[in-house]
């Protein structure tokens, strides 16, 4: 039986910092809502958008993407992506109606992408 040791001493294993920011809202000094931008090369990825369910309605979840993009032409990137469940009805009308255009599905998620240039 081979040793662990002997297996990873054959895996090339590189770190490297993450290019990544946590976007967040507060209200009232309290974090409301967030999202996590990733920058690859001359892209961006939004992942996680978050508003806490009390605070939903009020455009939250619009002004942390729209300071993402904002962030994303400032660095002079091409392109911004994300992915948002089929049926959540309200993110998809959101992000389509903030120039995201829907280019398919990725791992069974709806894939839209915004080019920011």
């Amino acid at each position: 039986m081979k040793k662990m040791t002997d297996i990873l001493s054959k895996v090339d294993v590189k770190v490297q910092p993450l290019n990544s920011e946590l976007i967040y809202l507060t209200e009232n000094e309290k974090q409301v809502g967030s999202l996590i931008l990733i920058y690859s090369g001359d892209d961006a990825s939004i992942f996680s958008v978050q508003v806490l369910d009390n605070h939903r309605g009020k455009g939250y979840g619009k002004k942390l993407v729209e300071k993402a993009i904002n962030i994303c032409k400032t660095k002079g990137l091409n392109k911004i992506e994300l992915n948002t469940e089929q049926d959540n009805q309200v993110a998809n009308s959101m992000y389509r109606k903030m120039g995201f255009k829907l280019e398919g599905l990725k791992d069974n998620f709806n894939n839209y992408t915004k080019f920011i240039k």
